[in-house]
């Protein structure tokens, strides 16, 4: 898992130094390949010890360790003149990036989950609710019974009336958006199934959950002009799409839907 993953994957359990010394590495990714440890810890201000704890919290085991994961990834995202090229190169990071956090395993578990309820509804608030309108429209034309909600009280009302053989899929990068954090309360007073699809694994929200997808943040995007939070979860989405149409029920279905647009188009 490359730098970026890890600090995103245990940054709950940062402590204020720990995240200092993040950002001085973030920032100065291409400075620090004939550093050393008392080198980084006197331009830090922070103790060698400090610095060791600290790899050994992202779970590196040695600082060269850690050193060398992030001089890598900050390779990968060499910086061009030429947008097309350097807009191509943070997709394929990204991509990259999230694809450390799946398993074939988990995937094939959320994709049992949604064959094995009998309604599926995603939620999600902003771009985070685009998401959940874009799964929800592939897996109805599958046959599956679908919903998806972006409005805040849509959201509270359709999670109670949720029952225990139903499934929650939420998404929120952040994990503290208050009104999905609500729903997922309410939908697990009912015994219903909850999937989080975040970018932070210790969050309230991911505590509510049976099911945590950790997807990749743009956020490590070294560029305030990209602004692209979508492809993580929309990597997911055609993951999960593919696999559902391996059962031959969901492909006929979806074909019926095709068959009966294209009469009309």
């Amino acid at each position: 898992m490359n730098f970026e993953n890890r600090i995103q994957k245990y940054n709950s359990s940062l402590t204020d130094n720990d995240k200092k010394i993040t950002r001085y590495l973030l920032a100065n990714k291409a400075s620090i390949r004939d550093k050393t440890i008392i080198d980084l810890s006197e331009e830090i201000q922070v103790s060698p010890a400090s610095i060791t704890r600290f790899c050994k919290k992202i779970d590196f085991n040695t600082f060269q360790q850690m050193k060398f994961s992030l001089i890598g990834n900050s390779t990968e995202n060499r910086k061009s003149d030429h947008t097309f090229e350097k807009v191509y190169n943070y997709y394929q990071t990204i991509i990259k990036s999230t694809q450390e956090f799946f398993s074939e395993e988990q995937t094939s578990r959320i994709v049992k989950l949604i064959l094995n309820k009998n309604k599926v509804l995603f939620c999600g608030i902003g771009n985070s609710g685009l998401i959940a309108h874009e799964f929800n429209s592939r897996i109805y034309r599958m046959g599956i019974a679908s919903e998806s909600v972006t409005d805040a009280h849509d959201l509270l009302m359709k999670s109670s009336l949720l029952q225990e053989n139903d499934l929650l899929i939420c998404f929120s990068n952040s994990g503290k958006t208050k009104p999905v954090i609500d729903s997922a309360k309410i939908a697990k007073n009912n015994n219903v199934t909850i999937i989080v699809v975040t970018n932070f694994e210790q969050t309230v929200l991911s505590e509510l959950a049976d099911e945590v997808i950790l997807i990749s943040s743009y956020k490590y995007i070294d560029d305030p002009k990209f602004i692209n939070s979508q492809i993580p979860g929309l990597f997911l989405l055609d993951l999960l799409t593919y696999k559902l149409l391996n059962n031959e029920d969901l492909m006929h279905a979806r074909q019926k839907t095709l068959d009966a647009i294209h009469k009309y188009s």
